[in-house]
């Protein structure tokens, strides 16, 4: 399976906020994922890095 997981920085940290995420959009400045069982969590954030060989989705809070 090709999913990944989203993390959010936090300082130091990366905070677990999906996993199985299966698309990434941005939507009116906000950052929208998407699992494989169609949940949606919507952030105030901005995509720092995508790692695809980690399946892993960065995510830096705006502000």
């Amino acid at each position: 399976m090709c999913e990944s997981h989203a993390y959010l920085i936090e300082g130091d940290e990366e905070k677990l906020i999906m996993e199985d995420v299966i698309n990434v959009r941005e939507e009116g400045g906000k950052v929208v994922l998407s699992n494989i069982i169609g949940e949606e969590s919507v952030l105030e954030a901005e995509v720092a890095a995508i790692t695809l060989l980690e399946h892993k989705v960065l995510l830096k809070p705006l502000g």
